[in-house]
C-alpha cells in the first residue's frame, strides 16, 4: 500500500512539473526612456514566444551595453517575470547609461576616427520546470560620425576680410580633429589666406567659440605668431580646443533632440599691421550631424543561433 501511495505522488508531480519546451526570442526593439543630467535610460522590448500550455517564469536577466569596449550601463529593472502560455510576451528591460562615462566614450570615438562599435550582451535565464535554460543574445553594430564635414568649405558668401585700407582673401579652409586627451579635444582649422598687399601682416591672436546644441563646448583666446607674407598666400592652422568635461551635457541635449546635433564654430582673428592691431569680423561656420544609436541596437529577426 505504501509503495502505491509513493508511486501516485511521484506521478502527480510528474504531471504538474513536466519538462517544458524552449521559448524563442523573435525580436528586440529599443527606445529612449527618461533622460537626466546624470543618466540616460534605454527601454528594451524583448519579444519572447512561449510554445507551452503553461506560463514560464523569467528567473533573471543580465544585460550590458558597451561602446568601443567601454561599459556604459547595465540592466536596472524588468517589467515582468512571466512569459504567458501559448503566446508572445514582451519583456520590458530598462538599461541605465551613466552619463559621466560619456566623456570616456567620446575620447575613444574620436581617437578611433569617429567610429564606435556598439554592442549589447543579454542573457535570459528561464525556469522550464525541471530545468533552467539560458539564452545569450548579442547585438552588434557600428556607429560613425563626420562631425566636421561642414567645416571644410567656405562659410556662406565670405570672400575676404577687410581691415581698414587692406583686404585679405580667404582661398580655402579645412577642419580636422587633432590631439585628443582626457581633458581636451583639439579641432585644427587650416585656412589659406591671400595677402595681396605689399606689406606683411601678422596674426597675433584669435578668439574662438564652439557650440553644440546650445552647449558651449569650448571658448577662449589663443595667442598666435603667424605672418602673412606680402603678395602671397599663406596657410595658417588655428587650434580650437573643446573641453571634454562638457561632453556629458552635450550628450543629454543630443538624445533629447532625437540624436541630432547642430554645431557652430566661430573664430575671430586679431591681426597687426604696421604696429596697429585690428579685430577682424568673426568667421562663422555651421553644420549638423546625427547618430542612430538605438537603431544599431534593434533586431527584429529570430535569433536562430541562440535557440
Amino acid at each position: 500500500m505504501l509503495i502505491v501511495v509513493i508511486v501516485a505522488i511521484a506521478a502527480l508531480f510528474a504531471v504538474e512539473r513536466p519538462e517544458l519546451g524552449a521559448p524563442t526570442v523573435i525580436g528586440i526593439t529599443q527606445e529612449l526612456g527618461k533622460i537626466t543630467e546624470s543618466e540616460s535610460v534605454i527601454q528594451t522590448n524583448v519579444a519572447v514566444k512561449n510554445p507551452n500550455p503553461v506560463s514560464i517564469g523569467l528567473e533573471s536577466v543580465e544585460a550590458e551595453l558597451f561602446m568601443n569596449d567601454e561599459k556604459m550601463g547595465e540592466v536596472s529593472s524588468v517589467s515582468s517575470t512571466e512569459i504567458k502560455a501559448n503566446q508572445v510576451s514582451i519583456l520590458k528591460l530598462s538599461t541605465k547609461i551613466d552619463n559621466h562615462k560619456i566623456r570616456d566614450w567620446w575620447v575613444s570615438h574620436i581617437k578611433n576616427g569617429e567610429s564606435t562599435e556598439v554592442r549589447v550582451r543579454m542573457n535570459l535565464i528561464l525556469d522550464l520546470g525541471l530545468t533552467k535554460h539560458e539564452y545569450p543574445i548579442e547585438l552588434k553594430n557600428s556607429l560613425t560620425t563626420d562631425i566636421l564635414s561642414d567645416f571644410s568649405s567656405m562659410p556662406g558668401e565670405l570672400e575676404g576680410i577687410y581691415l581698414g585700407p587692406v583686404q585679405l582673401k580667404l582661398n580655402s579652409m579645412n577642419s580636422r580633429f587633432g590631439e585628443v586627451t582626457e581633458v581636451e579635444t583639439e579641432i585644427i582649422t587650416s585656412i589659406v589666406v591671400d595677402n595681396g598687399e605689399s606689406i606683411p601682416i601678422s596674426l597675433s591672436e584669435y578668439y574662438y567659440e564652439i557650440v553644440m546644441n546650445d552647449v558651449t563646448i569650448g571658448a577662449g583666446r589663443v595667442r598666435a605668431n603667424a605672418t602673412l607674407a606680402p603678395n602671397s598666400a599663406t596657410t595658417i592652422s588655428l587650434i580650437t580646443p573643446l573641453q571634454n568635461d562638457k561632453i556629458g551635457e552635450w550628450w543629454v541635449s543630443h538624445l533629447m533632440n532625437g540624436e541630432r546635433t547642430a554645431v557652430k564654430l566661430k573664430i575671430q582673428p586679431v591681426v597687426e599691421i604696421t604696429g596697429k592691431k585690428y579685430e577682424c569680423l568673426p568667421i562663422e561656420w555651421a553644420g549638423e550631424f546625427k547618430t542612430s544609436i538605438l537603431s544599431a541596437l534593434t533586431e527584429e529577426t529570430i535569433f536562430n543561433n541562440f535557440l
